[in-house]
């Protein structure tokens, strides 16, 4: 639901697929894109059309676009694509078992921070300590490395680990 020219990309991909799993466009499947254009104030009211069109499924890229198809419909199906923190913001209740009508992708959450030092870990087996830099004015950067023993916030914005 953001601009319709900065997606283009986005939804060049998206009509691949769909073509590469065998519909056409106009044929076989309709696709109703929506596009807030900069304006939030737009997304409950894109959300809420969509939904009297009585679609099968909605795909969804942000968080104000799944905050808005949360409050508009419980049944249609909702599959967002890589939303921040799922779990965190409510959307999805864990990632073995969403619940609701929404599903889809995540590229960064809490509960990927401990795989995360496991991978460094098999990468480099003598590794003793990690530093890592994040924004601290990011929500979505405040709880990613907490969950993690020995890891303590040193200054802004570095994280120490041990």
């Amino acid at each position: 639901m953001g601009s319709s020219s900065l997606d283009s990309s986005a939804v060049d991909a998206f009509r691949q697929g769909v073509h590469d799993l065998g519909y056409v466009e106009g044929k076989n499947i309709i696709i109703e894109y929506r596009f807030a254009e900069g304006k939030p104030d737009r997304v409950p009211n894109l959300a809420a059309d969509l939904v009297r069109l009585k679609v099968d499924l909605i795909v969804a890229q942000s968080n104000p676009a799944i905050i808005a198809l949360k409050q508009a419909t419980t049944t249609i199906p909702i599959v967002m694509t890589v939303v921040a923190d799922p779990v965190g913001a409510g959307f999805i209740d864990s990632f073995a078992r969403p619940g609701r009508n929404i599903t889809g992708l995540t590229s960064i959450s809490e509960d990927l921070s401990e795989k995360r030092l496991e991978l460094l870990q098999e990468i480099n087996p003598k590794m003793t300590r990690v530093a890592v830099l994040r924004n601290p004015t990011n929500t979505i950067h405040a709880g990613l490395l907490e969950r993690n023993a020995g890891c303590r916030q040193v200054g802004r914005p570095a994280t120490y680990c041990s």
